[in-house]
Order: C-alpha cells, then structure tokens, then sequence
C-alpha cells in the first residue's frame, strides 16, 4: 500500500484522524446529516446542573456517614475497625460494581448510568434509618454505596463530551465540586438533627432527610437529560461499520475521528491495548492512592479531633458546614489552572499541598480552634482542588469509544482506593499511634506517590479537541 492511501478505506483504519472538529467541540455538518446536531449552550448548562446535583446527591449519602461517625458508632456500640469495615465495604461494592457499569455506559448510554446509579443510591442510603448494628449497616453499605464509582465515570464522560475545549477544566470542576455540595449538605443535615432530635436518634433522620432531593433530580434528568452528540455519533459509526456501510462511514469519520480498527474489540481490551496502556494503569494507581488518602482523612478526622484533640462534635460539625465552602473554591481554582497548565501538573501542586495540610492538623493542633480552622482550611481546599483536575484527566484521556468504560476504571480504582486505605490506616493505629498513622500512611505515602505521578503520566496540552488527545 502507497504512502497516503492507508486511509482511503475507514473499515481498516481510524478514517480521518486530522479531521477537525468545530470550536465547541461538535461535528460540522459536511453534506448529508448523518449524526445528531449539536447541543446548544442551553442544553450544555442544563446538563452540567444536573450532572452536578446527581454528584452533589451521591455524595450527601457518602459524607453522612463520615461526619455522624460518632453518634453511630456510640449508638450501635460499634468500634473503629468496625466502622472502617462498614466504610470499606461500599466502596469495594463500587469497585465491582464501576467495571461492570463501565462497558455499559459506552454501549447503553451516559444517561443510563446516571439514572441508574442514582436510583441505587436514593434508595439504599433511605434504608440505613433502620440499621440495629454492624451487620445490618454493613449490608446495606454494600449496595448504597456500590454506585459511587459510576456515577462519578459517567457524569464526566457526558459533560466533557458537550463542554467546549476552552472550558472543559472550569466545568468538570464545577461538575466535581458537587462533592463539596454534597459535603456541604450532609454537615448542615446532621447539624439540624442531631440538634433536633439528639445524637442517639438524630442521625437516623438524617437519612431520610438526604433520600427526598434525590427523586427531583431523578424526575429531572429523566425529562430533560440525553446522551451527548459524540455517543450518538459513536452509535452511528458502529452500526455503518456492521453494515459495511463504506459512504456514510465517511461522512461520519468527518465529523468526528474514530479509530474504528478498535471497534471490534472489548472495551477492557481497547483500554489495555498499546495506545491506551500507560494512561490506564497509570489513571487506576493515582485514583486508587490518592482517593484512599482522601477518603480516610475525611472518615477519621472527626474522630481523631473530637477524641484525641478533645474538640466538641457540635463545634466540629459548624466547622465542617462552614468549610465545605473552601473546597469548592478549590475546585473552581483548580479548573482554572488546569485550564492552563494541563491536569497533571495542577494535581501535583494541589495534593503536595493537601499532604503539608495532613501534617499540620496531626502536629501542630493543640487546642485552639482557631489554628483548627486555618489549617483544614488549607487541607479541604487542596484536598478537594485536586480532584478537579483528576476527574478531567480521566474523562478526556480516553477516546470516545471507550470513554466511559475509561472513565468509570478510574472510577472504579478511586473506589477501590477509599475500601482499602481506611481499613489500612485503622489497623496500623494499634501499631503507630493515631499520629504515626497519619504520617506513614497519609503523608509519606501521598509524597512517593506524586513523583511517580511525576514520571510517569504524560501531561495532556489543555484546550483541545478530545479527538486531538485520543481517537
């Protein structure tokens, strides 16, 4: 074959990898309408509020459990490691439960993902107001928190599909700080029942009271939410490749660039193959680290403050309602930067600082509130900054064949992350201390892993295409 007519047949190649795509990252028409049109920015902010309200719902269910840790734990008479148990126990279900959801949100939709995930979720956390002790709560953990990984892979995959190149950062932060919104929501729930109906029973109402938001958004996006241009245009090339529909292959491959060699193969196996791998065992460690380290900062610290630094729950509670704020900022910034800098190079900087923010709140917190505050602070707005860039490297270093299966990996692995490292962190306290603990398996591990990071990941150019980064 002469050089230049390898692309003549889209059958045995990717059909036109230089094609461009439009400046809002949607296909042009070239003739024949052949995919749907594009969104309109209506459509584009509609999505992402909901997107976000979805997230921010997931997550009230995940942070309640954090933040009434102790009144749970002292009304069920549970101890720490049976809490970590409780806590580790959803998120494996996520892990298992985020690799079967990825190939499906590449062959059934984004929004079916987002549905389904979130009904999971409404009505599992509903069910833990009747939890009598730990196998119960640990049952019901189980399927609650099994949809965490999805939503997260899918929510991201859908908006960074109808975001323009040049906001893609700012509006996946916006996306991923509805954990801070979830966050936000769970802390001035607990606050108002346990101050309400005491901390033996408050912490049941909480539960219910974080199910009925839920069915709104449930309604919502069931009228208003669709599968992105670039997924229906997938389904398109998929069914004219089946068909050895050459002509309107064509037409396809020049809207957006799809390397329909791959089609035929599984998703995982698309994910492993030569282009892919790096990218995706690189994505699984720094989610399943970096996520592990977060989450059993968030599980543990209301108990450490309150029973080793002798800080009251209420004051606790006030002060994590108030700081939540924070972490949005940080996200927002994040988004920005990323924006700039690329995703790597903005989730360096943010978690080399949350981890100087770890070290503080352990070593340099006697007594005073006020020193609290500034340095968690600190902590939650990196903490929470990072993950703004993160979301965004997992969605767009995949193409679109496979972004959901890709994006919903990383996914699945954060989940996998935040079951593991609490249960680690908890059965080294006996050996380490509470603060030898948070050092050895909080900071230092934090430390080693961003210079693998570092090394390995490329760094993705910002503003492009997403057929620019991968097809």
């Amino acid at each position: 074959m002469k050089k230049g007519e390898e692309n003549k047949d889209p059958l045995s190649k990717a059909g036109n990898p230089g094609a461009e795509s439009s400046p809002t990252g949607s296909p042009e028409k070239t003739g024949e309408k052949t995919a749907p049109s594009k969104e309109t920015t209506g459509y584009v902010v509609l999505a992402a509020l909901l997107i976000y309200l979805g997230w921010g719902l997931i997550n009230t269910d995940g942070n309640l459990i954090l933040i009434l840790s102790g009144p749970i734990t002292s009304t069920l008479h549970l101890s720490l490691q049976q809490y970590s148990y409780v806590i580790s126990g959803g998120f494996f279900a996520s892990f298992v439960v985020s690799l079967i959801l990825g190939p499906l949100g590449d062959r059934l939709g984004r929004r079916f993902i987002l549905q389904f995930t979130l009904v999971g979720t409404a009505f599992f956390s509903m069910l833990q107001y009747f939890i009598n002790g730990f196998l119960s709560w640990f049952g019901i953990r189980l399927a609650a928190g099994a949809f965490t990984g999805g939503e997260w892979g899918a929510g991201s995959t859908l908006l960074s599909e109808v975001v323009g190149k040049r906001l893609r950062g700012l509006a996946l932060s916006i996306m991923q700080s509805g954990w801070v919104f979830g966050y936000g929501l769970a802390s001035a729930i607990a606050l108002f029942t346990i101050s309400t109906f005491g901390p033996t029973y408050g912490w049941r109402v909480a539960f219910l009271f974080a199910f009925l938001p839920a069915l709104l958004v449930l309604l919502l996006r069931g009228l208003k939410l669709k599968d992105s241009t670039r997924f229906e245009h997938l389904k398109a090339v998929r069914e004219a490749k089946k068909r050895g529909d050459t002509e309107t292959l064509n037409r396809l491959l020049q809207q957006y660039s799809v390397n329909v060699n791959q089609l035929g193969r599984g998703q995982y196996g698309q994910l492993l193959a030569k282009d892919l791998r790096r990218t995706t065992l690189v994505l699984a460690f720094w989610n399943f680290l970096t996520t592990g380290i977060a989450i059993t900062a968030n599980s543990f610290q209301p108990i450490y403050f309150q029973d080793v630094k002798g800080f009251p729950y209420v004051e606790l509670a006030t002060m994590f309602t108030v700081v939540s704020f924070a972490g949005i900022i940080g996200y927002i910034i994040n988004g920005v930067l990323n924006d700039w800098i690329g995703a790597k190079y903005s989730i360096i900087i943010f978690a080399l600082i949350e981890s100087i923010g770890i070290y503080l709140l352990t070593f340099d917190v006697a007594h005073s509130l006020l020193t609290l505050y500034a340095y968690y602070i600190l902590f939650f707005f990196t903490e929470n900054g990072q993950f703004s860039a993160l979301v965004r490297l997992n969605s767009e270093a995949f193409p679109t064949r496979v972004r959901a299966t890709g994006a919903i990996w990383g996914g699945a692995f954060w989940s996998l992350g935040q079951a593991v490292w609490p249960l680690l962190f908890a059965a080294l306290i006996p050996a380490l201390s509470f603060n030898g603990a948070w050092l050895w398996v909080e900071v230092v591990p934090e430390l080693l892993g961003l210079v693998i990071l570092g090394v390995v990941m490329k760094n993705i150019p910002p503003r492009k295409e997403l057929e620019e980064i991968a097809i």
